[in-house]
């Protein structure tokens, strides 16, 4: 697994890249669909950190959001966007039929 380059995350899926704009933005990317990213943002200031799960793109080059997660602290929005990013893994592991991830059937 990819060691992540920040203080908070240990490591994130092989497959996804990390793209640390700065300490309080960064994104994990979804390497076979670059539409596909988990992002933090920290800039509104300290105890309000949003991580965002964006799912692709529209026709107009809209992102789908399902829904940020907001007020968060910093070693919360670390912990959901770590959640997210193996969870959107998994799932899209499962629909490309990797056997890591469809060993339940």
């Amino acid at each position: 697994m990819p060691a992540s380059e920040t203080d908070a995350l240990d490591y994130y899926p092989p497959g996804w890249t990390e793209h640390i704009h700065d300490e309080y933005y960064i994104e994990w990317v979804y390497g076979d669909d670059e539409t596909i990213l988990v992002r933090l943002d920290g800039t509104m200031g300290e105890d309000d950190y949003s991580v965002t799960p964006i799912t692709g793109v529209n026709t107009d080059d809209e992102e789908f959001v399902t829904r940020p997660i907001e007020r968060l602290s910093r070693e919360e929005a670390f912990e959901v966007a770590a959640t997210l990013i193996y969870a959107m893994n998994g799932t899209a592991g499962r629909l490309a039929g990797e056997s890591e991830f469809t060993g339940d059937r």
